[in-house]
């Protein structure tokens, strides 16, 4: 190129003395010079630019053309520059490489850049960026020119020329990246530009992979030879810029690629088709990564138009799935299942076997994001039957687990994915981190932490093996997952520095590699959430601001704002909160709009003004109503209560009821799911709790007690009303029982009971009402006095605990002092009941201590309303504790006279009245069978109990005429076999070891509602041998006694629901009654003598046959005759249930 030869002497009307005849690039200098020294008027400087283009367009030397036009880009006027811009970009387009390889263009390219960079850099600097996006892409065309020109030139000389300004080019990226990143954070460019152009420089630097220089090689004498560029170059370029994350860059290649494709389409339409049809695929799967998503359903229109040109049924059938997959990633489930359908009717038809199972296995796992699990199953097992490849197998297998853990089915989910990895070949390595990425998120779902913790580390060891490159992005993304999926668990148990930690480290990936924008947003919601889990809500709302600085998506925004202003909101900096909220509500979205809703209605109420708070909760509820989210309704209604309670009690009456209407009809849609039914349940416990204390203020005594019965067992009442299929409908489920209802219960069952509530905020009284066979309803306030300490301490620490420390090693006899974690009066007084053998001298003062705080208990809890209860000293007193109630022995309460409680009458304990109805309406048709249990054989040697094996096989056995066949011991006693002969038993008699199943090793996931195990002999299923409560609550039995001699069968984890463990566990799979126990079983003849007095007289065996809560009070007779002053010994047994 010559640019100083080319003239023209065409005269313009400049306002600056002009030779006759001039270079045009000088003349292009003098209009810059003119521009930036404001000489003349913006309107000549625009008449004249315009002529200067015009001849400018008419040069045949691209290169003078290039040097005029980007220089002119100094001139920052609109007009000129769409003018520049649209012809800039033309001049380094695909057609003019052919160009600067013929006239070796490489030096003159390197001064462009010089002069484009410079633009960038001035305009960088006084921060004015007006058109700065243009020139970036006109920039990006000369780097890219330069960057292919050394594979595509004879002779080194563009590589050398760019190795001599490598340091200049690289400078200048350096000295701009700063600042090009704070205008995509500002928002002021594209978020694609910096890391773009980055990318671009460092291309010329970096050698291209030798398999794609290879091709270029192959095509540069062809190139030489017919004088333009081939395609092949094109599809290099663009699978460069796609591996390299560069997707603008690889779009805008396969956009020039499609239109040069479609040239002269009409005489080569067969041939042509087809890789047009694979461009536009391309293009949408780009298009999607950058969340282009209705671009991306364009390009795949456009592929499967094609493809049912071409008649092509397999691209039919995968395109019109993909198409589905982006409507669900916009939300849009309803217009991708018509794209699914067809896709799966079209792929029935493929004759081609390998091709037919991966699009259905395919259509499986799209079928699940949109809860079609009918659809997916059916796809799943079509797909396993056409294929023998062991991969294929065990990716199906992972979509069958899916689907069965979306049904809720624990069992089956784990068998598929379990039978999944059984076919993996070990080879396929990121097979296998998928598989166990599904099985992450099951076992998270499904409340299995312990477990999805061990899939996740799983993934990062298989992450690390050597055939994986450090920086592959797939691998990458696999270990962000696992990273923020185990952070995310350790937020759920409440873990929350490990929380922070591996937060933190996923976000380490993300800011160290070439990452989608999507991951980073994620990355800094994630570690804001951590932090305020923590409390620690100034680090949580700089990480919140951090993601709302990459999040481009409006609902994402709107997300990340609600959490801000529950960040400000528990900062107590109301202001800012509501306007966060506020901004928050701008954003279209039903979801968001109630978050922000409620938390607009939370800032009024703390700022004073209920009216406004009122008006923002009813604008939740009723959004709430509108997309039939019940949940947020129910918290709603509890919510809108709160405020009307200051003012309105008939209001907030209402209110509560409304919440707990709505909570009843969540709660049956779980009715299935034991763990979730309790879990959810602790939401919504705080209504009833409310609700309780408002009739206990207004004296509403008999609606209060209505209430903190119905509260109670909620889930225990819906399995056994699922499981026994009556009173679907009853009044049990939507309102609990009735006052009159609760009075014929009482005189029904010949029973006085007693009911407790800890309902009152104040922890200085209890509420108990006194419900007898035949007469009135009494409710007492009882005064706590000095035992206000231990209520305190027990409702905060004992809320998830057991009551009672279990030893170190848990045995079920000899007792063992646990080790003290908290000085408190609490555990010194029961620290007698888990230490010392029963054939030592016990510590005196101990002892002592204990007796004292049993006949404190009775002062508080018995002796107030001794003078309501039955005269009869052998009518049953049936007791429904609340709280950590349910885990202290009312049977041996001591009064001032020295006679325990247990003396006085017979015993029961229940979990509420309901239950008690509805155990008394089960039908009575039981087994014959017996089954009985006795010192089964543990891993452990040391667990062996001769004595309990003794009370199996010569006690129990004979007295129940059990066979020897269902009579366990030792080895035969295998956990299974237990399972399976529970279901056919009238009596269980269990004499093994207990445990509360608190020690690690004996979890069957750190997270569970349910406590306890017993330890039998294993089996194939159970390697330990633990019989954990939750697999009994999945049974149905026939059974009307469960008696436990073992330790602590009677704990459990305290919930809204009530002590959820062993005796839970049976009454939800039907049986009547149980005998447990609250502390450890000392292994002793006075133990086989009070089992042998119970079962006596409970069967009328030589002696008066008695109901249980009586014969349990003879047993226990027997005990305090021997060892009167030692209720450790015998004050463990307690009976739950009916009584009869």
């Amino acid at each position: 190129m010559h640019v100083d030869s080319v003239k023209f002497s065409t005269p313009y009307e400049l306002h600056y003395p002009l030779l006759p005849t001039i270079s045009l690039l000088d003349y292009v200098k003098g209009l810059i010079e003119v521009y930036k020294t404001k000489s003349n008027s913006k309107e000549n400087i625009i008449l004249s630019a315009k002529l200067v283009i015009e001849k400018v367009n008419k040069l045949t030397d691209i290169g003078a053309k290039r040097e005029c036009l980007c220089r002119m880009l100094k001139l920052e006027i609109e007009e000129v520059q769409n003018l520049i811009g649209q012809e800039v970009t033309l001049l380094f387009d695909w057609e003019t490489f052919y160009y600067d390889i013929q006239h070796n263009q490489a030096q003159h390219l390197i001064q462009l850049e010089a002069i484009v960079s410079e633009i960038i850099e001035v305009k960088l600097e006084s921060n004015e960026i007006n058109f700065i996006q243009d020139i970036c892409t006109i920039y990006q065309g000369i780097l890219e020119h330069l960057w292919l020109l050394p594979y595509l030139e004879f002779g080194n000389h563009c590589a050398n020329l760019l190795i001599q300004n490598k340091n200049a080019i690289l400078s200048k990226m350096e000295r701009w990246k700063d600042s090009f990143d704070q205008l995509a954070s500002d928002k002021r460019i594209s978020r694609f530009i910096p890391k773009n152009l980055e990318k671009a420089v460092l291309r010329l630097f970096e050698p291209l992979p030798e398999a794609d220089a290879k091709k270029i090689e192959e095509q540069k004498s062809v190139i030489h030879k017919c004088g333009e560029m081939t395609l092949r170059i094109i599809e290099i370029m663009m699978k460069v810029c796609s591996d390299q994350g560069d997707f603008p860059r690889a779009i805008f290649h396969a956009e020039v690629f499609l239109k040069l494709l479609g040239q002269g389409l009409s005489e080569m339409k067969e041939e042509r088709l087809a890789p047009i049809m694979q461009i536009n695929k391309q293009l949408s799967i780009w298009n999607q990564l950058l969340r282009q998503y209705q671009k991306a359903i364009s390009y795949s229109e456009e592929a499967l138009r094609i493809a049912e040109a071409l008649g092509d049924s397999y691209k039919i059938s995968i395109y019109s799935k993909y198409i589905g997959s982006l409507h669900v990633k916009q939300g849009q489930d309803d217009c991708a299942l018509p794209f699914y359908s067809k896709a799966q009717t079209i792929a029935e038809t493929l004759q081609d076997l390998k091709s037919k199972s991966q699009i259905l296995t395919d259509l499986a796992g799209a079928y699940l994001d949109i809860n079609k699990n009918d659809e997916a199953f059916s796809c799943s097992q079509a797909a396993l039957s056409l294929t023998e490849n062991n991969a294929e197998k065990a990716w199906i297998y992972t979509g069958i687990g899916r689907a069965y853990a979306n049904a809720q089915q624990y069992k089956e989910a784990k068998q598929a994915y379990y039978k999944a990895l059984e076919f993996l070949p070990q080879s396929d390595l990121f097979l296998a981190i998928r598989i166990h990425e599904n099985l992450v998120g099951f076992f998270n779902d499904f409340g299995r932490y312990k477990k999805a913790i061990s899939q996740a580390e799983k993934i990062l060891e298989l992450i690390q093996h050597p055939s994986i490159q450090e920086e592959n992005l797939e691998a990458l993304e696999h270990k962000f997952n696992a990273l923020i999926a185990v952070g995310s668990i350790y937020g759920t148990i409440g873990d929350y520095p490990r929380e922070i930690d591996y937060q933190k480290q996923a976000l380490e990936i993300n800011e160290k590699s070439i990452f989608f924008p999507q991951f980073l947003e994620i990355a800094y919601s994630n570690l804001g959430n951590a932090y305020c889990h923590d409390k620690n809500y100034l680090e949580g709302i700089k990480y919140y601001r951090k993601a709302l600085e990459v999040a481009e998506e409006a609902l994402i925004q709107a997300k990340i704002l609600v959490n801000l202003g529950h960040a400000f909101f528990f900062l107590g900096r109301f202001p800012k909160a509501l306007e966060l909220y506020k901004k928050a509500n701008t954003i279209d979205n039903p979801k968001v709009k109630k978050d922000s809703f409620y938390g607009l209605g939370l800032c009024y109420d703390a700022m004073g003004n209920t009216k406004k708070a009122i008006d923002w909760i009813e604008e939740c509820i009723c959004l709430s109503q509108q997309s039939e989210d019940r949940l947020n309704e129910a918290m709603g209604y509890h919510n809108l209560a709160e405020l009307y309670k200051k003012f309105d009690l008939k209001l907030a009456e209402e209110n509560y009821r409304k919440s707990i209407a709505v909570y009843a009809v969540l709660h049956q849609e779980l009715k299935r799911h034991n763990q979730w039914q309790i879990t959810f349940f602790e939401e919504q416990a705080g209504t009833f709790l409310s609700l309780e204390r408002l009739f206990l203020k207004q004296g509403k005594t008999d609606d209060a007690l209505q209430i903190t019965d119905f509260r109670r067992s909620h889930a225990l009442i819906s399995a056994l009303t699922e499981k026994f299929k009556f009173q679907k409908d009853d009044s049990l489920i939507s309102s609990g029982l009735t006052v009159q209802e609760m009075q014929a219960l009482a005189h029904k069952l010949n029973t006085c009971l007693i009911v407790y509530s800890f309902a009152s905020k104040s922890t200085d009284c209890i509420t108990a009402w006194i419900i007898p066979p035949q007469g009135e309803i009494i409710c007492q306030q009882l005064p706590i006095g000095i035992l206000t300490e231990e209520v305190q301490e027990s409702t905060q620490v004992f809320k998830k605990f057991p009551f009672i420390v279990e030893p170190t090693v848990a045995k079920r006899r000899p007792f063992i002092r646990p080790k003290k974690t908290r000085s408190s009066a609490t555990y010194t007084f029961l620290d007698e009941l888990t230490r010392g053998d029963p054939d030592e001298s016990t510590n005196s003062a101990v002892l002592q201590s204990f007796k004292e705080r049993l006949s404190l208990w009775y002062e508080t809890l018995i002796a107030p309303l001794e003078s309501y209860l039955p005269k009869d000293p052998q009518q049953v007193v049936t007791i429904i504790p609340d709280g950590f109630l349910a885990q202290i022995p009312f049977a041996a309460f001591l009064d001032k006279g020295g006679k325990y409680f247990i003396e006085k009458h017979p015993i029961s304990i229940a979990p509420s009245m309901g239950i008690l109805k509805l155990l008394d309406e089960i039908p009575k048709n039981f087994s014959e069978n017996s089954l009985v249990i006795g010192n089964p054989t543990t891993p452990h040697s040391k667990d062996a109990l001769p004595l309990a094996e003794k009370e199996a096989q010569a006690i129990v056995a004979p007295l129940l005429a059990t066979t020897p066949k269902r009579t366990l011991l030792q080895e035969n006693a295998t956990a299974q076999r237990v399972l399976e002969g529970m279901v056919d038993a009238r009596w269980i008699h269990l004499a093994c070891h207990g445990s509360t199943g608190a020690k690690p090793e004996e979890k069957l996931d750190p997270h569970s509602v349910f406590e306890g195990l017993f330890k039998l002999a294993p089996d194939e299923e159970h390697i330990q041998g633990y019989l954990h409560a939750q697999e009994i609550a999945s049974l149905t039995l026939r059974t009307e006694l469960v008696f436990m001699s073992a330790c602590f069968s009677g704990r459990g984890k305290l919930h809204g629901e009530g002590s959820v463990g062993p005796i839970w566990s049976f009454l939800a799979a039907g049986a009547l009654s149980t005998v447990a126990t609250y502390w450890q079983l000392p292994d002793s003849d006075l133990t086989l003598q009070m089992v042998d007095t119970f079962y006596r007289h409970l069967l009328g065996i030589e002696t008066k046959k008695l109901n249980k809560a009586q014969a349990l009070q003879k047993a226990m007779l027997v005990g305090i005759k021997q060892k009167r002053e030692k209720p450790h010994l015998w004050g463990a047994f307690f009976l739950s249930g009916l009584i009869e």
